[in-house]
């Protein structure tokens, strides 16, 4: 159930991303067009005036044909000369539809985000030579942000996949002092210092002196009896010596004690 409400929140994170960079891309666009139809109504202003300039270009050559009649045998290039600066003609501007173009720009078809452990298998095909499912080595310092880099996921998918493979026993157990890092590629990238290596050995429970004293109970010291009990004790066997039968000679001997006294 924990999982299946986390990949919801997965599904809702990125939906919104995608929607936040279509509606900065539909602002962005709707800014463009707005600047292209600024232009082209400075363009239409532009157009009358300079019809009027072309129209007393053509009459100042007109001027020199009529004093000069020997001029109009000439061919017809040359004597009436196409007006030169004449504006060209503006094409009206079709606008584009905006949410297909936003989306195939700005927010390219991924598919739906993968779960973290989904993500993990595919880190095992895409980077042979960091992930490992059989023996493993320590990762890079800040491998992260070049997962970020090279992954089009969200950091936070980002995150948790690293997090699932770095919790792997077999990861941790390799996470020791002098053990060489690598990076995606595979290519030495420094070396596990001791306080990861301490770090690790906590995860791993690795401490023999406190399991070697819990594994050792403390021998029980023996009790000394109580006074008390010592003397109650000793009254009994008293009481018990007293309660014996006499024999015949220890009574004859009480008969003669008797008879002595009178």
């Amino acid at each position: 159930m924990a999982a299946s409400l986390m990949k919801i929140l997965d599904d809702l994170e990125t939906r919104l991303e995608r929607t936040q960079a279509e509606l900065e891309a539909l602002r962005e666009e709707n800014q463009r067009l707005k600047q292209q139809l600024a232009l082209q109504d400075a363009q239409a202003k532009s157009v009358p005036s300079s019809k009027t300039a072309t129209t007393s270009e053509m009459h100042s050559l007109e001027a020199p044909e009529q004093s000069a009649p020997s001029e109009q045998n000439a061919p017809e290039e040359q004597a009436s000369p196409e007006p030169a600066g004449s504006p060209p003609v503006a094409e009206p501007l079709v606008a584009e539809p905006l949410v297909a173009e936003a989306v195939s720009e700005t927010a390219p078809a991924t598919g739906p985000a993968p779960s973290p452990h989904a993500l993990l298998n595919q880190w095992y095909e895409r980077y042979p030579k960091a992930f490992f499912k059989g023996h493993t080595k320590p990762l890079k310092v800040g491998i992260h942000q070049e997962l970020a880099e090279r992954e089009e996921w969200p950091n936070k998918l980002i995150r948790r996949a690293l997090a699932n493979y770095v919790n792997l026993p077999r990861y941790i157990k390799a996470v020791r002092e002098g053990a060489e890092r690598v990076d995606l590629d595979g290519q030495p990238a420094g070396k596990v210092d001791k306080q990861a290596a301490l770090h690790a050995a906590e995860k791993r429970g690795d401490k023999k002196s406190n399991e070697q004293t819990k594994k050792a109970p403390p021998k029980p010291t023996p009790v000394a009896p109580k006074p008390r009990q010592v003397a109650v004790k000793q009254a009994g066997n008293e009481k018990s010596e007293s309660h014996k039968p006499l024999s015949m000679e220890d009574k004859l001997l009480d008969l003669q004690q008797k008879f002595k006294a009178r």
